[in-house]
């Protein structure tokens, strides 16, 4: 929707930000922390789940006072001198769309929750609405509800989905007028071709934002400033997020290597110091405090290495291979919704499938016919004999936020039964999963959304199971726990169900992969990179399947000869604009036919189980629809600059 802009390393300063001090309770989040924000940033902020990151953003937009200290807390924002660009102005989407008191708030009003002082403009003083840019945000926030699929405007918010409760904070942030946006997870509950949609906007835009995300394949794409916050300090690497992965990679070597060479001198200083008096005959003040400091020194590096997260996905020792199995299956919750039509497919030990398909297909449903919750209205399904199947809910339905980490993990007790028959301390095991012991007996209550999700795997991960069945696992996640639950997933060797919209984590987990779509159930035996050219082949389908490019008519009477000269006319504002517009479709249809050439040449039936799939046919009608548009692109831009 958006003309392509790039990152410019001739920005202004936006924002600065010092002296941030912030504790709640005993707890430290930020100490003396700073930061400084440009216009046109892109910045991705990183930092363990509960250290500040949403924090950060609540202090930014000054829903959170940060401590009194001295020095004194500092947010020096830019004015811009006249030029609106360069003058800071900021617009937060939270992680959820605030739903409680605008139940019965319709998505095309809900615009002015977020706009309380526009809605008393529009009631009071249209002139003073006008000014403020009123109509044009309204008009560009219903824009992209449609561009994500928002038909019915005046359906209440509190009929919506997840997903689509998301999309409403999209529209809202992608039509602010704010120099600076703050996307606080932009990206859970929704399917990947909506994360597509929203990853093409953020890259066309001009504005700075700041994001918050597990998404890793967004963070690659869109980031060129990385942010992490670590110790109550916030650390500022100029780069993307893989250079930043990069420049991780090389300091732990560094760390490493100091570490041998320190642990080499610590050594030889032990064996010195261990010598009695006499043996030594002098013992050295300095060298004594040399030692002290060296054994100082090699603790902190020590303490300062990560931790690792002790999933320990616990199977139930089951020899049977297939473990579902389930052909020419229906269901339908009325005659006018039928969700699936025929659908074939099987469950065996080893598998990590993903399950993709847009929102509303019926992933849940399929899952609560493997789980045995429903039963099918047509059909066969059979699962192998007393089957354990282990379902981790997006919704942390298992938790009792009035419980503490101790009564829930240890159920009161000090040690933790695990499947395999053995223990481990509570507090060990608490700590296991990246937290701090004196953490132990706060209430489920006082933690953050992340750091719920990872007590929910502490929790659920003391279950032995044949399945296990992940329904958005990494929502709220951390990238450090995101990349630690990809190990243990794939070192698991029961089977694994994902529904999930993080690609990198698909891709990274994944050996299979079910596909919904128009009621049918199409299997890849191959994980995500190998149905990923097929995805994006059905996406230029939809995109384009009824659009056919409309000719260029040419004029009915060629002009009559013009006797005498007549001075040029200027071309008008609208047909600039036109123009300019033109090209930028031009270059994006370009790169798309570009991008179907690339499938086309790679495309790899071998990895597909239907031999006679339809990728090729739809790659080869979306280049000819391309292709077409293209050209009518080109004799229209012909007769706009003639």
């Amino acid at each position: 929707m958006r003309a392509l802009t790039y990152y410019n390393p001739g920005m202004s300063l936006l924002a600065t930000i010092k002296n941030i001090y912030l504790t709640f309770g005993t707890k430290t989040i930020f100490k003396n922390a700073s930061l400084s924000i440009n216009t046109g940033d892109r910045i991705g902020l990183l930092g363990l789940n509960g250290k500040g990151k949403s924090t950060l953003f609540k202090i930014l937009s000054g829903e959170v006072v940060t401590d009194h200290h001295t020095p004194p807390f500092e947010f020096n924002k830019a004015r811009g001198d006249g030029d609106e660009n360069k003058r800071f102005t900021m617009f937060y989407i939270p992680q959820e769309l605030p739903v409680r008191g605008h139940e019965d708030v319709t998505i095309r009003d809900y615009f002015f929750v977020f706009y309380p002082e526009l809605k008393d403009h529009y009631e009071n003083a249209l002139d003073e609405f006008e000014r403020l840019h009123g109509w044009d945000l309204i008009q560009d926030y219903e824009s992209y509800l449609k561009y994500f699929n928002h038909e019915d405007l005046d359906k209440k918010i509190s009929e919506l989905s997840g997903g689509e409760q998301k999309k409403i904070l999209l529209s809202l942030g992608l039509s602010s007028i704010a120099n600076l946006i703050l996307w606080d997870e932009p990206t859970n509950h929704l399917d990947i071709e909506t994360i597509k949609l929203f990853e093409d906007e953020l890259n066309s835009t001009q504005k700075a934002f700041m994001l918050i995300t597990h998404d890793r394949f967004l963070l690659s794409k869109l980031t060129r400033r990385i942010l992490h916050i670590q110790h109550g300090r916030i650390e500022a690497f100029e780069g993307s997020y893989t250079d930043y992965l990069t420049f991780l990679e090389q300091s732990e070597k560094a760390k490493q290597s100091l570490l041998t060479k320190l642990n080499n001198n610590l050594a030889r200083e032990q064996a010195w110091m261990r010598q009695g008096v006499k043996a030594r005959r002098t013992r050295s003040k300095k060298r004594v405090e040399d030692f002290n400091d060296l054994k100082s020194k090699v603790s902190n590096i020590k303490s300062e290495a990560k931790r690792t997260l002790d999933l320990t996905l616990q199977k139930s020792g089951r020899q049977t291979k297939v473990l579902v199995d389930f052909a020419d299956m229906d269901f339908q919750y009325s005659k006018d919704k039928v969700l699936f039509d025929k659908i074939t497919g099987e469950i065996h030990k080893g598998n990590k499938i993903g399950l993709l398909g847009a929102n509303g297909v019926g992933k849940t449903t399929l899952l609560k016919l493997i789980k045995g919750d429903i039963v099918p209205t047509g059909g066969r399904m059979k699962t192998a004999d007393a089957l354990q199947i282990q379902y981790f809910s997006q919704k942390r339905d298992e938790l009792d936020i009035d419980m503490t980490p101790f009564q829930l993990l240890g159920d009161g007790n000090d040690f933790v039964p695990l499947p395999d028959g053995s223990k481990k301390h509570v507090h060990s095991y608490f700590e296991s999963f990246l937290f701090d012991k004196d953490d132990i007996h706060r209430p489920l209550k006082t933690f953050s959304g992340g750091e719920k999700s990872r007590l929910q795997l502490a929790y659920n991960l003391t279950k032995a199971g044949d399945i296990l069945i992940f329904d958005e696992p990494t929502n709220d996640l951390d990238l450090e726990t995101i990349q630690i639950l990809e190990e243990k997933l794939a070192e698991f060797s029961g089977a694994v169900i994902l529904i999930s919209h993080d690609r990198a984590f698909l891709a990274t987990v994944t050996n299979k992969i079910w596909l919904l779509d128009e009621k049918k159930l199409q299997n890849f035996e191959g994980g995500y990179d190998q149905v990923s050219p097929y995805l994006d082949a059905l996406e230029l389908e939809k995109e384009y399947k009824d659009s056919t490019p409309a000719p260029v008519a040419a004029p009915v009477n060629p002009p009559a000869p013009v006797k005498e000269a007549k001075p040029a006319k200027t071309i008008s504002n609208k047909d600039k604009n036109r123009i300019e517009a033109i090209y930028v479709e031009i270059e994006s249809t370009e790169e798309k036919i570009k991008i179907i050439a690339e499938k086309m040449s790679n495309l790899d039936y071998s990895k597909l189980s239907d031999p006679n799939s339809p990728e090729l046919k739809i790659l080869t009608e979306a280049q000819n629809v391309l292709d077409g548009r293209l050209q009518a692109l080109y004799q229209e831009l012909e007769q706009l600059e003639s």
